[in-house]
C-alpha cells in the first residue's frame, strides 16, 4: 500500500516491532531518513512498501 511519509514515520512511532535497519542495509532506499523511525527505514518493511508482519492496516486504523 502507498502512502506518505508522514503516515509511514507515524505507524513506526507507534509499532511496538519497529526495527530500523542498521548500517549500510539503510541503502535499499536512498530516499528514507533513517535518523527518524519510519517504516521505510524498518526491518520488517519489505521492497514492495508491505509489513511482513502485516501490523501496518491495524497500526493505521487506531491511530486515526
Amino acid at each position: 500500500m502507498k502512502t506518505s511519509k508522514k503516515t509511514y514515520q507515524e505507524v513506526a512511532e507507534a509499532c511496538s516491532k519497529y526495527a530500523p535497519v542498521s548500517g549500510g542495509s539503510a541503502a535499499r532506499n536512498s530516499s528514507c531518513d533513517c535518523s527518524t523511525p519510519s517504516c521505510l527505514n524498518c526491518v520488517h518493511f519489505d521492497k514492495n512498501e508491505h509489513c511482513d508482519l502485516d501490523l501496518y492496516d491495524q497500526i493505521v486504523e487506531r491511530i486515526k
